[in-house]
């Protein structure tokens, strides 16, 4: 008989140590490490646009959190064009970093003529939150920024462009699948299925248990009140109504096997008259595609613009 209750007894510590493993599994997937002023100093070797030589203002913009309705704030960079003519972009960084890393993309687009905003997104540098969702509750934050940057600077956002990075492209992508005022989406090295990203993260980082982590997905879903299968970009691709362009790199390891099925879904999205463009760069590592040869990304870009975005014309609306 003790040798039963024993057995018991062991039997629940090791379901308590499995699902203790599994909530924590789920909490440092959902609460990144953030990206503070000493390690971009020492990473990225900058603090702010100015240290690449742009002039910009700091804002911030507060929105309503979808999960709890309190006020949530997050944090940008307006960082004017002087050619800029009525055209924004706003700069949607990736996962574990910031605005401070999404701005390694704003000289290019200033030198195309936009203004830019780059944004904090929830759970990520100096915006507010704690959980970030794969780019369920984002897409709702973003186009709260979108709301509130348009009134402010209406003659500045005539043209609205979107540019996603890795977790970024999630949500610039998720976001303009619920409006109708975007002209642009742009996206940099894009998951198929955030559950794919997570498995070659891990792998990557030489992390244990990997059989336990769909529970850990699962739990940091609850946690969350997020859905990740609502925003798989390979499923909202087809649904994105601006004209889409994606840069993706190939020697990606945390995109992996999803570049197949990113190129699959855009040559789809293309067949049905969607105005798409697909470009492949085979040597180039995770979100380091304008690295292998700025000049050709920076034409590829401007002719996907010129093509399938109007110019507008900046009028006064006062």
């Amino acid at each position: 008989m003790p040798y039963v209750t024993l057995a018991i007894l062991l039997v629940v510590i090791l379901v308590l140590l499995v699902a203790v493993t599994i909530y924590l599994m789920a909490v440092f997937l959902l609460r990144p490490p953030r990206m503070t002023d000493g390690k971009a100093a020492y990473v990225l070797k900058r603090l702010s646009p100015g240290d690449l030589g742009m002039v910009f203002s700091s804002t911030t913009y507060l929105v309503r959190d979808e999960v709890t309705g309190e006020k949530l704030p997050i944090a940008a960079w307006w960082i004017p064009c002087p050619r800029g003519n009525g055209k924004c972009v706003i700069i949607v960084h990736g996962y574990a970093d910031a605005k401070v890393g999404g701005i390694a993309w704003a000289p290019t687009w200033h030198a195309l003529g936009w203004n830019v905003l780059a944004i904090d997104l929830r759970g990520h540098g100096e915006s507010g939150g704690k959980d970030t969702t794969a780019g369920f509750h984002e897409r709702h934050d973003l186009s709260q920024v979108i709301d509130q940057l348009r009134a402010e600077q209406p003659n500045e956002t005539q043209t609205l462009a979107l540019f996603g990075v890795s977790l970024g492209a999630a949500v610039a992508l998720a976001t303009s699948v619920m409006r109708d005022d975007v002209s642009a989406v742009v996206l940099e090295c894009p998951f198929a299925d955030y559950r794919h990203a997570v498995s070659n993260h891990s792998k990557i980082m030489g992390m244990p248990l990997h059989t336990l982590q769909p529970l850990a997905i699962r739990t940091a879903e609850w946690i969350s009140h997020a859905d990740f299968n609502q925003v798989r970009p390979v499923d909202l691709i087809a649904k994105c109504p601006a004209p889409l362009l994606i840069f993706q790199a190939c020697n990606d390891p945390f995109v992996g096997e999803d570049v197949k099925l990113i190129e699959d879904a855009m040559t789809k999205r293309e067949q049905s008259g969607l105005p798409s463009k697909f470009i492949a760069i085979p040597e180039a590592g995770h979100v380091m595609g304008i690295c292998c040869d700025p000049d050709s990304y920076r034409e590829q870009l401007r002719t996907f613009l010129e093509q399938n975005v109007a110019p507008s014309v900046a009028t006064s609306f006062s």
